[in-house]
């Protein structure tokens, strides 16, 4: 939601009439916008959109489904109920010690990611399709800049893959400052690695708490703003990851590896940091795709 937040006060007019459009037809509308008054709801439902891709991991209208299965790659709209949680990450493989490694299965973050924004930008096409691809676009777009959903760390302890540090044992983190999520709060501090960066900043459903959250975050470069390549973004994730993330007090293995203070200001820097930007670029890309769909057709 703060990404959304940070990439809603850059879109152009133009941008916002067309999403406000499309998130209409999405099934939960009516329930983001309760509460919000009309002249707030598009921001609202745009903030709110971000978060249903992993709505619908705990919606019984919904069901598990696998990578390989042959429906895995499909884009049907909201007829489709399938959870495709394989397309929140690419697990692309990293070694420090030689371990063999098992290359990122498809589809994934990166594919969809480049299907999505390629059915944005066409001329034509069915809303109901554009719709469903842009809810998914608003919340892969962040998950991707949190470096974690882009890598697997392979060594002798995890000879099949960390998982993006979902196998990673943590302690001695804080919880974080912002926490009205009933389903992780209660619990404590997450007791993963993956888990640790996806809720530094907070977990909030709250518009208030997001938007105060996401004006405090420091400003992207513009010139890295106006990267809108994903493989690019994926690439960024995989080294930040090796070099930011995997370091003390985090080792080789499984662990468990206990967090310092030091560790976890670090990471709540990088969080931010990546937050902002993915916010910057999801305006970016968010533009890009709607003036192409808007563009004359050539004579």
């Amino acid at each position: 939601m703060e990404v959304a937040a940070v990439a809603f006060r850059k879109l152009t007019p133009a941008s916002k009439k067309r999403i406000a459009a499309l998130l209409r037809r999405n099934p939960s509308y009516a329930n983001w916008i309760v509460g919000a008054r009309k002249v707030d709801r598009d921001r609202v439902a745009f903030l709110r959109a971000a978060t249903w891709a992993d709505a619908i991991k705990s919606d019984r209208a919904y069901k598990d489904d696998e990578q390989g299965d042959p429906t895995a790659a499909q884009n049907l709209g909201y007829g489709d109920l399938r959870r495709h949680k394989y397309w929140h990450y690419v697990d692309r493989p990293f070694s420090s010690d030689g371990t063999p490694l098992v290359e990122a299965r498809t589809p994934n973050a990166a594919t969809q990611i480049a299907l999505f924004r390629a059915v944005l930008a066409a001329p034509g096409g069915d809303d109901g399709v554009k719709s469903y691809d842009l809810t998914w676009l608003l919340h892969l777009v962040g998950d991707v800049h949190q470096p974690l959903h882009c890598v697997s760390r392979f060594d002798r302890d995890t000879p099949g893959g960390d998982d993006g540090g979902n196998k990673v044992k943590i302690t001695g983190n804080t919880a974080p400052a912002i926490c009205e999520d009933p389903r992780y709060c209660p619990f404590g501090p997450p007791g993963e690695l993956h888990a640790f960066y996806d809720v530094l900043t907070g977990q909030s459903y709250g518009i208030g708490a997001v938007e105060t959250a996401a004006a405090a975050l420091p400003q992207a470069r513009p010139a890295r703003a106006r990267v809108v390549d994903e493989a690019a973004w994926i690439d960024e994730g995989v080294e930040l990851a090796r070099s930011r993330i995997y370091v003390a007090p985090i080792g080789a293995g499984a662990g468990p590896f206990t967090i310092d203070a030091a560790y976890q200001r670090a990471a709540a820097t990088l969080a931010r940091e990546r937050i902002s930007l993915a916010g910057a670029r999801l305006a970016s890309l968010l533009n890009d795709c709607f003036r192409k769909e808007a563009a004359p057709a050539p004579p």
